[in-house]
C-alpha cells in the first residue's frame, strides 16, 4: 500500500532540523517505502523548489559529508511537495489533501507544531475527512506538564484518533543502543537468572550533557530536567531494563510490560523526598576550556532571564521497584546540563559474595558490571576480576573488561533515531512508541516528586558548569556505601 506523509508545521524548526534530513536516510539506505510522497505544510507560501532549497540548505548543514549523495538527494527531492494552508481549517486542509492525496494511500500526518493547537489541528482534520481507518498521528513531546495537561491534550488527540492511530514520539527509543536492551535481556538466556534482586545490588541509568540551555531558555524554565528527561527519556529507559520478558515482540506485548514496571514505581512521599532526591542547577565555569555563564547568567536578545529560577538543569532520583523481580534494588537516575562530559549509560552492578579468598594476595575484589553504552559511544562491556600475569606468590587478581563495541569503523552509521521511527511508522509498526497509560503513569510518580520539593520548599543546589554535577549527588549513592560509575573511571581507559 502506497503512503503519503503530511508534516504539519513543515518548514519549521523540527522539521528541518531533524525529521527531513532523517527522511533523508531512509532514501539512502532504500528504506523509503516505494511511492512514498511527503508533503510540508505551513501557512506561509513558498514554491516547490524554495521549498527544496529551505530542505537541501539545512540537510547538507546536519549531516556527515560522506552521507551526503546528490543522486539520493534527487530521488528524495522528488518526493517532496510543498502545501500552504492553515492546519486549524478544515476548508484550507482539505484543499491541500484534494490537491496532494490519493484516497487509497495510507496517510501518516506528523504535528510538528505546539501541543498547545493539538486539538484545533485534529478537528480539522476530521472535518476535512481525512481522518480515515488507515490514517496515522504522529505526536512530539512536550506532552503536557503534569498528568492532568497530558490527559487534557491525550482527551483532545481521543476525539477524533484513536489508540492505536496515535504514535507518540520518544526518540529515545529510536536509539540503536536502547533497541538493544531488548536483544541483550531476551536474546542472551545467561541472564535471565541473574537478572533480579537475589543477584543485582543496584542499577545506574545516567544521561549527562556539556551543553547548557542557549536558546530554549525560556522554553526550558517551563520545564527542567526533570520533566525534559527523566519522565520520558529516563524511565522508557528503565522499562526496557525493569520489564519482564513480552509474550512476543509486538507492541501490545511490549506496552503492557514497561506499564508494569512504570505502576511498580514506589511513590516518593514528601517526607523522604530531600532524601531520595537531588536538585541542581548550573552556576559559571568552564566546559572544554571555555568558560561560559551559569543558568541565571545567560543572555539572548529572544527572552528575559529570571535571577532567581530555581528551575533544575540536574536531577538524581533514587528510586525503586516494588514487585519480585526488583524489590530492594535501589535504582539510581540521574541527568543534567553543562557538565564535564556528555555521555549516556546504564550500569547493572552484582552483589558480592561474602566469602573473598583472595584476601590474602592484598587483592581489592571489585564488584562485577554490566555497562552498556548508550551514547556518544554503543557499546556493551562485562567488569570481571582475572589474575595479574606474572610469577607471584599466590594469584593477585586485578580489574578488567571484556568489551563489545557497536560502533566499529567496519559498522558505518548512516541513519538516526528519527529515521528509525519514522521506518517504523511508515510500516504501520508501534512498538517502539509511548502508549497512553505509560505515559500518564510516568507523570503520576514524576507529579509526587514535584510536589515533594514544593512542599518542603527544597530549592536547587549550584553546580559549577564543567563539573559532575552537585555534591549531594555523590552523596546520594555514598551514603548507601555505592559510588556512580564516572565514565572516565580507570574502566573506561581500557575500553578506548
Amino acid at each position: 500500500m502506497n503512503t503519503d506523509l503530511l508534516i504539519v508545521g513543515g518548514d519549521g524548526d523540527l522539521a528541518l532540523r531533524k525529521l527531513y534530513p532523517s527522511l533523508y536516510f531512509l532514501e539512502l539506505n532504500n528504506r523509503m517505502p516505494e511511492n512514498t510522497r511527503i508533503i510540508g505544510m505551513a501557512r506561509t507560501g513558498q514554491t516547490r523548489e524554495e521549498f527544496h532549497s529551505k530542505i537541501h540548505q539545512w540537510l547538507k548543514s546536519s549531516i556527515k559529508e560522506e552521507l551526503y549523495s546528490e543522486e539520493k538527494w534527487q530521488s528524495f527531492a522528488s518526493k517532496i511537495w510543498f502545501g500552504q494552508a492553515d492546519a486549524t481549517n478544515p476548508e484550507s486542509l482539505g484543499q491541500v489533501g484534494k490537491n496532494y492525496f490519493d484516497n487509497d494511500n495510507h496517510l501518516v500526518i506528523y504535528l510538528a507544531i505546539p501541543p498547545m493547537i493539538f486539538g484545533k489541528v485534529c478537528s480539522a482534520i476530521n472535518a476535512c475527512g481525512l481522518n480515515r481507518p488507515t490514517t496515522r498521528l504522529v505526536v512530539e513531546k512536550p506532552l503536557g506538564d503534569s498528568q492532568e495537561t497530558f490527559l487534557a491534550i491525550n482527551n483532545e488527540l481521543a476525539r477524533t484518533f484513536t489508540e492505536d492511530q496515535i504514535f507518540r514520539i520518544d526518540h529515545y527509543l529510536g536509539k540503536e543502543s536502547v533497541q538493544n536492551l531488548l536483544a541483550l535481556r531476551f536474546a542472551n538466556d545467561i541472564f535471565e537468572p541473574l537478572w533480579n534482586a537475589r543477584y543485582i545490588d543496584h542499577i545506574q541509568i545516567t544521561v549527562t550533557e556539556k551543553v547548557g540551555v542557549g536558546n530554549r531558555w525560556a522554553f526550558y524554565d517551563q520545564t527542567g530536567a526533570t520533566r525534559d528527561m527523566v519522565q520520558n527519556h529516563l524511565l522508557q529507559v528503565l522499562c526496557f531494563v525493569a520489564m519482564e520478558p513480552p509474550a512476543c515482540l509486538n507492541a501490545e506485548s511490549v506496552r503492557a510490560e514497561k506499564l508494569k514496571v512504570l505502576n511498580a514505581l514506589r511513590q516518593i512521599p514528601d517526607h523522604e523526598v530531600q532524601e531520595l532526591t537531588v536538585r541542581g542547577q548550573y552556576a559559571g565555569g568552564y566546559v572544554d576550556g571555555v568558560e561560559v555563564p551559569g543558568y541565571r547568567q545567560e543572555v539572548s536578545d529572544k527572552y528575559e532571564v529570571n535571577p532567581n529560577s530555581q528551575t533544575e538543569t540536574f536531577v538524581a532520583i533514587k528510586a525503586e521497584i516494588e514487585n519480585w523481580r526488583w524489590s530492594g534494588v535501589p535504582i539510581y537516575l540521574r541527568t543534567g546540563k553543562r557538565l564535564h562530559k556528555r555521555h549516556s549509560e546504564i550500569v547493572i552492578q552484582f552483589k558480592q559474595s561474602k566469602h573473598q579468598i583472595f584476601k590474602q594476595n592484598h587483592s581489592e575484589h571489585r564488584a562485577n558490571q554490566l555497562i552498556i553504552q548508550l551514547q556518544p559511544d554503543s557499546g556493551v562491556a562485562l567488569r570481571m576480576m582475572h589474575k595479574v600475569q606474572g610469577l607471584d606468590a599466590g594469584i593477585p587478581v586485578e580489574d578488567g573488561v571484556l568489551n563489545f563495541s557497536l560502533d566499529e569503523d567496519g559498522q558505518k552509521v548512516k541513519y538516526d533515531a528519527y529515521s528509525r521511527l519514522f521506518f517504523d511508522v511508515l510500516r504501520n509498526d508501534p512498538t517502539l512508541f509511548v502508549s497512553a497509560a505509560e505515559v500518564q503513569a510516568a507523570w503520576r510518580w514524576v507529579d509526587q516528586i514535584f510536589a515533594g520539593w514544593k512542599s518542603t520548599g527544597m530549592e536547587v543546589q549550584p553546580y559549577k558548569s564543567g563539573s559532575r554535577g552537585p555534591e549531594n549527588a555523590e552523596n546520594l549513592m555514598q551514603k548507601d556505601g555505592r559510588n556512580w560509575l564516572n565514565e572516565d573511571f580507570e574502566l573506561w581507559c581500557a575500553l578506548e
